[in-house]
């Protein structure tokens, strides 16, 4: 065990006064987390009840002030507003003429880069994104997540040794992430955690009108163990009925679901279909089995008359036999290809654009924004 001793953080040199312009989920944990290193925050903007809360519970002593007199003050000012409100905060900001030369812009929105900051950096300030992977609750728990957390970093090339080290300061892994790859990787962020908590919590739904009393106890360990396969093995994890080809078993799961949850079907079609693909394309999902499992999923996205939604011609295990094979898709997404004897594979309709996550962080409105996990 080391037993030298340490040096108080407040004697390390090169501390920096920090301020926080929007005090939603981020900002003051983020803040907090470099008072832990030796940096000491000064000045703190919000607006409404919630966010104020936040910041005195997770920065006791520090006052709200403007967003212009946070700029005032601070040396480094972390920008954590929504995606949507930061281009307008930036240029704003600049107009006004608050923004002071060599002074450290970091804005933590995962969909920009250390661009949308020109405005400020025209004005002398030096720009850093910094996007911490992690979903925040705004209490002090988000501080001790900090650890070991990947930090999405952009900035420019001179700028990056002290992008990377406030990382390492707060406790993060700093990974560099191009200017023109932050939408895609902000997608990626989104897919995996924001749009797991929606299916999460349809899932629990779903099983407590099944007359499960206990959801989140039945599906913790299966979730636990399916998101460690996952991350160990990738696709080589799928399971299931649709990466075994049961197509009677999904007919089945969507007549189910139009009679008790007919707002999950979409998403069920949606998650069976690129679930299918992935199957097909890792060798766990049959060819000869994937044609009645995609005419289910295709029938399945059309309603009878009757409401409960057709399972096409497959019956139990059959084929839809006189009108020929619908044609397994290719891996690679593209039409499936014709056989003898059967009519050309349907090529699948493009899916439509996924929205993007809010951001964690306080809307300009004064009303907290929504966490959106990895933001």
């Amino acid at each position: 065990m080391n037993t030298t001793p340490q040096p108080d953080p407040k004697d390390r040199p090169a501390r920096l006064t920090v301020g926080v312009v929007g005090a939603g989920r981020v900002g003051p944990a983020l803040a907090a987390s470099l008072q832990l290193a030796g940096h000491r925050p000064v000045a703190v903007s919000g607006v409404s009840d919630a966010s104020r809360k936040r910041a005195a519970a997770l920065l006791p002593d520090v006052p709200l002030m403007t967003p212009v007199e946070v700029l005032q003050r601070a040396e480094l000012v972390l920008l954590t507003v929504p995606d949507d409100a930061l281009p307008g905060l930036v240029t704003g900001l600049a107009e006004t003429g608050a923004v002071r030369p060599g002074q450290l812009l970091v804005h933590t929105s995962g969909r920009y880069g250390a661009r949308v900051l020109d405005p400020a950096l025209r004005a002398g300030a030096l720009p850093l994104a910094l996007h911490p992977a992690m979903t925040f609750t705004g209490t002090p728990v988000d501080v001790q997540r900090l650890a070991g957390c990947s930090f999405g970093v952009t900035a420019p090339e001179e700028l990056r040794l002290a992008a990377e080290a406030l990382v390492i300061e707060m406790g993060g892994e700093p990974e560099w992430i191009a200017e023109d790859m932050r939408p895609l990787y902000h997608a990626a962020l989104a897919l995996g955690s924001n749009h797991l908590i929606t299916l999460v919590a349809q899932s629990m739904e779903l099983l407590r009108t099944a007359g499960v009393a206990a959801p989140d106890r039945m599906l913790g360990p299966l979730l636990g163990a399916s998101l460690d396969n996952a991350l160990r093995s990738g696709d080589a994890a799928l399971t299931g009925p649709v990466a075994r080809g049961d197509a009677g078993t999904v007919a089945a799961h969507i007549v189910e679901l139009r009679e008790h949850a007919p707002q999950a079907v979409a998403g069920y079609l949606a998650m069976a279909r690129a679930t299918a693909d992935r199957a097909l394309g890792h060798g766990l999902l049959k060819p000869e089995l994937a044609e009645d499992l995609l005419g289910v999923l295709a029938d399945g996205a059309t309603p009878t008359t009757d409401g409960t939604g057709s399972t096409g011609s497959t019956g139990s295990t059959g084929s839809t036999g006189s009108t020929g094979s619908t044609g397994s898709p290719a891996p690679d997404g593209k039409p499936g290809t014709e056989r003898p004897g059967e009519t050309p594979g349907r090529e699948g309709t493009e899916g439509t654009d996924g929205t993007e996550g809010t951001d964690g962080t306080e809307g300009t409105d004064g009303t907290d924004g929504t966490d959106g996990g990895a933001r």
